[in-house]
């Protein structure tokens, strides 16, 4: 390798140093994915930004499926426990309701 590959190799090196230690200082990603979980909740679906925010959450969805396939199924379960936990409090008959006052 000549001087000049190594200076470019050097800059490449650097540029990738300066570009990892940014993103993880900034976030960007849990930024757009923060974003997109809003817009994706709270905008109409007829907005364009919606639309522009669908993609970004199924992909981060399939991430979370491919990376973390064992905590995505367990976070799962736990949130359908709960609501059937929620559920069975609120569906005490009527009449318990009218004995228990008494």
């Amino acid at each position: 390798m000549s001087g000049k590959t190594w200076d470019w190799a050097a800059l490449a090196l650097a540029c990738m140093w300066i570009g990892g230690y940014a993103t993880g200082r900034g976030r960007p990603i849990r930024e757009l994915t923060s974003w997109a979980d809003w817009q994706f909740c709270y905008a109409s679906r007829r907005s364009p930004w919606f639309w522009i925010a669908v993609p970004i959450v199924v992909t981060a969805v399939a991430g979370l499926i491919v990376f973390r396939p064992r905590r995505s199924l367990r976070n799962w379960r736990a949130a359908r426990e709960r609501d059937r936990r929620r559920a069975r409090a609120a569906q005490i008959p009527v009449r318990l309701h009218q004995l228990r006052d008494r």
